[in-house]
């Protein structure tokens, strides 16, 4: 009991190390995982080269980096405040390897960096990591939050993976961020032709509440509750709110069988459901059968429609049932006439230089992700009368937005670089009626993807080994003329489809990189999305992505469980997780200890914890730097970003 209760306060209460008592490594019931069951991995695997960020624009990045430090300097200095300590190299490590490549940095890296002399070390590392697959997993995991990404979204018909992939593949190539936006407002095509698509099909055939969604998440702006009524704490009105959803109500996203235009021929569902069973009385017409030729009715394009008021209507500027014109929520857009795409007009608003809320709101949220907070507060409410903590910061972060083409990267790069960002993080509670300073980041614990993607830094010889099957050749595979397909056709495509890119198809593919009981050790990036339940991401507060940023990072009691005896605290502890054996192979007791608190900390063992930890290895052996790795792993400090 006395073991449990000093590990408990180890992991709540945030005590770096406790005099814990040989003991072996945590049981699931009587079975334990296999010793040789962690892939390695060899490094195959072709990710496509990320784009580099621009040698040439350096200078440029460390003189706004400076012009960033001096206006949040003199308003530290107006409320007689002082900003905190420059981060230690091993702090700064540590974070700048979390902050950009959601991960935390291994012993060679750490190592790697702290003995450097070059007064440059640190832009230098910046720079390797936004140009790194780290970057682009880490912000894909970000976007996931936002976009709110899942593999099934609402219609289980749909196949989202190959939209998920394109967004990975933006991301690689720093496509412009405008240019981004743009793309998949207007996409056309189905997911296999076009995948940005995908953007459309998240909220397929729910026009009004995609509008509500997009404004939110571009535009930083909640104009949903005009969708009902007048808003009751902003100035948007419901009959804005439909003007500006009229651009939007003529995308359509399912194709359905009652089209005579499309399918000359009847249904298609139905003609080839009655040709299967012509063919096979016994076969099942639905299930795979079903969602193969349902697959090929999702696609988006336009289609004029026009938009009506509500039936209960109660406003005195329009009547039930009236049409409403297209209007944006703010300033002016071109006029959608009869060859023009509404959606086309709606996104050149949306994107364009001269919508200054567009640039801001991306530059607020790259300072809220890099921060814990942004300069406007919260950043999905965005109004004409927010004010930011610091005007003339975010002011310089959006006109460098407007001259640098939408590079977000670039604005990142900025940010990092400031003495501001490199600043030991402050423990403070965000609260709405006190104005923070930022003396430093906040301080805040790891994401559920940044602490999975740590412990699997830990544990495996090659974290970038492995990627999601990919759905490469979907098309040829897949795509069906429903007007001339039979059912045969539609049989060889369901096997086709099973013997590749199924659940059951990729689940294959993986098993060389399950651990146990069918744990994937991939990136958080690689992994299904969202995962069940019961999955450590999940309980570590990955969202179930159905509203945007729902995503916690609250502490629960499952936590502390999964971390005490779950699955993957048992991967950190046995023999060929990457961990154990640098431990192991270490030439001295010292040296190991140094090697664990390295790996997981960033920073030497205090002369207190080698008292500690030099203990328990002296009275449990081996067994001991097990439990020197497992009490650390479960303490505030590995958890959180200082």
């Amino acid at each position: 009991m006395r073991r449990v209760i000093a590990f408990l306060l180890m992991g709540i209460l945030g005590i770096p190390f406790a005099d814990v008592h040989a003991q072996r490594r945590p049981s699931s019931g009587n079975k334990k995982p296999p010793a040789s069951k962690i892939p390695k991995g060899n490094g195959s695997v072709d990710w496509g080269p990320v784009t580099k960020v621009d040698a040439a624009s350096l200078q440029h990045v460390r003189d706004v980096a400076k012009d960033i430090d001096r206006f949040i300097a003199s308003d530290l200095i107006r409320n007689q405040q002082q900003p905190n300590p420059r981060l230690s190299d091993e702090l700064f490590v540590r974070r700048v390897y979390l902050e950009i490549g959601g991960r935390i940095p291994r012993l060679a890296e750490i190592g790697e960096f702290v003995t450097s002399k070059d007064t440059r070390k640190r832009e230098k590392l910046i720079d390797k990591l936004l140009s790194s697959h780290d970057y682009v997993s880490h912000t894909y995991n970000y976007w996931a939050d936002i976009l709110r990404l899942q593999d099934h979204p609402i219609n289980n018909n749909q196949i989202a993976q190959p939209y998920h992939e394109w967004i990975k593949d933006s991301i690689r190539t720093n496509m412009p961020y405008d240019e981004w936006v743009h793309t998949m407002l207007t996409a056309e095509g189905r997911i296999w032709e076009n995948p940005a698509v995908g953007f459309a099909m998240r909220d397929s055939n729910m026009e009004l509440d995609a509008v509500d969604n997009m404004v939110q998440v571009f535009l930083g702006t909640q104009i949903g509750c005009a969708q009902c009524h007048d808003h009751p704490f902003d100035k948007w009105t419901q009959k804005e709110y439909y003007e500006m959803a009229a651009y939007w109500y003529g995308t359509r996203t399912r194709v359905f069988g009652g089209d005579k235009k499309r399918f000359p021929k009847g249904n298609p569902l139905t003609r080839l459901r009655n040709e299967l069973k012509k063919m096979d009385p016994e076969a099942n017409t639905g299930g795979q059968f079903s969602r193969m030729i349902n697959a090929n009715m999702f696609a988006s394009w336009e289609q004029k429609r026009t938009l009506k008021l509500p039936h209960d209507y109660q406003y005195d500027n329009g009547k039930p049932h009236q049409p409403v014109s297209m209007k944006p929520i703010f300033g002016k857009a071109e006029t959608v006439k009869n060859a023009k795409s509404a959606r086309g007009v709606l996104a050149n608003w949306m994107t364009s230089a001269d919508n200054e809320r567009f640039a801001t709101n991306i530059a607020n949220r790259m300072w809220h992700k890099a921060f814990g907070m942004g300069l406007i507060e919260p950043v999905n409410d965005i109004r004409d009368d927010s004010v930011p903590a610091n005007p003339k910061v975010l002011e310089i972060l959006t006109e460098e937005l407007l001259s640098n083409g939408f590079d977000v990267r670039e604005v990142q790069r900025i940010i990092y670089n400031t003495r501001t960002w490199q600043s030991e993080a402050t423990p403070f509670d965000p609260d709405p009626t006190v104005v923070y300073r930022f003396q430093g980041p906040l301080l805040r614990r790891m994401t559920a993807e940044q602490i999975w993607d740590s412990l699997l830094t830990l544990a495996v010889y090659d974290h970038q080994s492995f990627t999601r099957p990919s759905m490469d050749g979907l098309a040829a595979v897949i795509n069906l003329d429903l007007n001339s397909a039979s059912a045969t056709d539609v049989n060889r495509a369901m096997d086709d489809f099973n013997k590749k890119f199924s659940p059951g198809a990729q689940r294959k593919i993986t098993r060389d990189r399950n651990y146990y009981q069918g744990l994937t050790l991939a990136r958080a990036s690689e992994l299904p999305s969202p995962l069940p339940p019961e999955h450590f991401l999940r309980q570590f507060g990955q969202s179930d992505r159905e509203l945007i940023e729902t995503s916690g990072r609250s502490g629960s009691v499952s936590q502390v469980l999964t971390m005490f005896n779950g699955k993957i605290t048992h991967m950190m502890l046995e023999r060929g997780s990457l961990i154990y054996d640098t431990v192991l192979s270490a030439p001295t007791m010292r040296d190991r200890v140094n090697a664990i608190f390295y790996s997981i900390l960033s920073r030497p063992p205090r002369s207190s914890e080698r008292g500690v930890a030099d203990k328990e290895i002296k009275a449990a052996g081996n067994a001991g730097y097990g439990n020197v790795i497992w009490a650390l792993i479960n303490t505030k400090e590995f958890l959180f970003i200082q």
